[in-house]
């Protein structure tokens, strides 16, 4: 037993994937996205005072709860605006 109508399925699928088209123009149609990568990141040790490092905690923990923005991202943000404000660039 040949598994030949798999073979020919994937290549008919494949076509039609490539020009848009469908048999059944009533069906809907899977749309893939992309997602856009993320930016490579370095870890950085520092070392900060117990209290900022549990306001950051809850920070982070109440935009995980909101579906926002994650640490890495939160702490880049913050290192943007003392760049900002000391005059640095990036």
């Amino acid at each position: 037993m040949t598994n030949n109508w798999i073979d020919e399925e994937n290549a008919r699928a494949s076509e039609l994937a490539k020009t848009g088209t469908t048999n059944n123009n009533n069906a809907p149609l899977l749309v893939k996205t992309t997602k856009k990568p993320a930016p490579v990141r370095h870890i950085k040790s520092i070392y900060i005072q117990e209290s900022h490092s549990l306001a950051f905690d809850k920070l982070v923990f109440q935009q995980k709860i909101a579906k926002g923005k994650k640490a890495p991202q939160l702490m880049e943000e913050a290192i943007e605006l003392l760049l900002k404000k000391y005059d640095g660039s990036l």
